[in-house]
């Protein structure tokens, strides 16, 4: 019998053609690393929570996601306040 192979499974040529085109892709992203760091800083805090709590692969999973997005929330919070920051108008001066 013929060993039937998985319909995804590629060589070393289809991994590097993936990660040719990931790195000339990167140049266009506009991250800088709080976007980042902060979710993953909440994500991570998360997950230690919930494995404290409950040591399983879906306690884990759970804590990671929701403490991803609360970081994302606490982005999002932060970067719509220094936005608003720039957008007021200075006083006019008194003379």
């Amino acid at each position: 019998m013929a060993k039937i192979r998985g319909g995804l499974t590629r060589g070393w040529p289809g991994k590097l053609v993936v990660l040719a085109i990931l790195l000339s892709l990167a140049p266009g992203c506009l991250l800088n690393p709080p976007q980042i760091y902060i979710p993953l800083a909440y994500a991570f805090t998360g997950l230690c929570i919930a494995l404290l709590i409950s040591p399983t692969y879906t306690a884990a999973v759970v804590g990671l996601v929701v403490g991803g997005l609360i970081g994302a929330a606490v982005y999002n919070n932060s970067l719509k306040r220094q936005l608003l920051e720039r957008q007021q108008p200075e006083p006019a001066a008194v003379k």
